[in-house]
């Protein structure tokens, strides 16, 4: 059920974890094969899954935030995912990399911003200590 005033809603399923396939509740009719980073098996895994969600949403709403200062979009974003060990379990680490081709380092880093406080996506992990979000002029990883 939709939160009132949702413009959109969406379920996924999930019955089995890390093994076999989640999917989307409804006629949208999308289903993956999952599993863990840590083992050799077929399917996307979590790790896969954030960095989709937070390249695509963040680099759309730079896009978004570019056309209100009428400038063309113009960005490209890698986003690295980690897994590591920590004291009581698994922590991820993100790295999002966002390459202007064309904004000097104050204009690309001001679409940033804005797009920070924009995006719902990097609303969900920019205050996360293990979430970064760099300028680059070139891709380090």
């Amino acid at each position: 059920m939709a939160v009132d005033g949702s413009l959109y809603h969406t379920e996924v399923v999930n019955e089995h974890g890390l093994v076999g396939e989640s999917f989307v509740r409804g006629n949208e009719g999308l289903s993956l094969g999952v599993s863990s980073s840590l083992i050799n098996s077929p399917g996307t895994n979590p790790e896969q899954f954030i960095g989709f969600a937070l390249s695509t949403c963040f680099n759309a709403t730079i896009g978004l935030v570019e056309r209100g200062h009428n400038l063309k979009p113009d960005t490209v974003i890698h986003t690295a995912v980690d897994n590591l060990k920590d004291t009581t379990g698994y922590k991820f680490v993100v790295r999002c990399q966002i390459l202007f081709h064309e904004l000097d380092d104050d204009q690309a880093q001001q679409m940033v911003n804005e797009a920070l406080d924009t995006c719902p996506v990097a609303k969900l992990l920019k205050a996360n200590e293990n979430v970064t979000f760099e300028v680059v002029d070139k891709f380090s990883f």
